[in-house]
């Protein structure tokens, strides 16, 4: 596989990261508008005026029809800039579950979709295992999806208004958390595949785990620009041992966490056999690379690394929460080791 962008992605990804450095540095993740800010839904407007949240519906519903990969490139870059907008939920997961529903989507879910598209809503999803539910505030309503994880029970959908959860104390302050309000009464079900089910939720997972791969490379460019120039006893941190080996640590980290993001949502595009195991190996990558990095920018920086004014602590909080949402890297190396690695012919 050549894990080198094609011209067509890095013209993506470079207008994706001068967008969002223009629009959504630290700054302003550090201030977590709710949506009803004209300033969040005017973002989210423009998002979807770039075709981010119509990469994955076809062309037929007004979409882009770009693959996981393309997505795989906006996911990276929201946790660079700690992204405060459920871009992932909307964009693909509940993308998706248009696409795999076909004629039997609910008029609910297809409103929502279209919606999605010409930015008017910014919808979260979220799944049963969820007792708090993230961006409470910072969404137009929630799609609640029974039996995403669950191949043998049927796949239900139901809509709740962001309005119906009570605030909760969030770790990651650029997020808002809700708790999970009473179950709905009215749900939509959708006969899917197990298969089709499988895909889904893998490639939602790895947006969460490209995700975990943008907040790493954020990271490690913090610690790396302040290594080289804070200067102690005369001379450049970075010059010393302790530091240039822990962030060269980082840095194949990473770059392993970026690769193995890459060839995940290549299997997925090209749907190779070994994707499970793929997606898997992505996740783990991901988390370690991105708590890893975290953990480094705070003892790189030194005492001012460990106060509430610095950016660093909200790295290291967005990736230990959504490694918590991906359920940990043990959990992830569980599953290596159930697949298996394929052994040569």
């Amino acid at each position: 596989m050549d894990f080198a962008l094609n011209e067509e992605q890095q013209m993506l990804h470079e207008a994706a990261q001068r967008f969002l450095a223009d629009t959504h540095p630290c700054s302003r993740a550090r201030r977590a508008l709710p949506w009803q800010d004209p300033s969040q839904r005017s973002l989210w407007r423009d998002m979807a005026n770039m075709g981010w949240t119509s990469m994955l519906v076809p062309e037929e519903h007004g979409g882009c029809n770009l693959g996981v990969l393309e997505a795989s490139i906006i996911a990276e870059l929201s946790g660079h800039y700690l992204l405060n907008l459920p871009w992932a939920s909307s964009a693909v997961l509940l993308a998706m579950l248009h696409q795999a529903a076909g004629t039997q989507a609910p008029t609910e879910l297809h409103q929502a979709l279209q919606a999605i598209v010409q930015g008017e809503r910014a919808v979260h999803c979220i799944t049963q295992q969820e007792t708090s539910w993230d961006y409470a505030a910072q969404c137009s309503d929630f799609l609640h999806v029974q039996g995403l994880y669950d191949d043998a029970g049927p796949l239900q959908l139901a809509f709740v208004a962001a309005s119906a959860l009570t605030p909760l104390p969030a770790l990651d302050t650029t997020l808002s958390l809700g708790a999970a309000p009473s179950l709905p009464t009215q749900w939509h079900q959708i006969d899917i595949s197990p298969e089709q089910r499988q895909r889904i939720r893998a490639t939602y997972r790895l947006m969460q785990a490209s995700e975990l791969v943008g907040v790493a490379q954020a990271a490690l460019s913090m610690s790396s620009a302040y290594a080289k120039e804070r200067a102690q006893f005369g001379k450049l941190i970075g010059s010393y041992q302790a530091i240039k080996h822990q962030l060269a640590n980082v840095w194949m980290a990473t770059d392993n966490a970026r690769l193995a993001a890459m060839y995940a949502a290549a299997a997925l595009d090209s749907d190779l056999p070994d994707q499970p195991l793929a997606c898997a190996v992505a996740e783990f990558s991901a988390i370690e690379a991105a708590l890893q990095a975290s953990r480094t920018a705070v003892q790189v920086h030194g005492a001012i690394g460990f106060t509430w004014e610095h950016d660093a602590h909200l790295y290291l909080k967005r990736a230990q929460h959504l490694a918590t949402r991906l359920g940990g890297a043990s959990a992830a190396l569980s599953r290596i080791e159930a697949i298996g690695v394929p052994q040569p012919a």
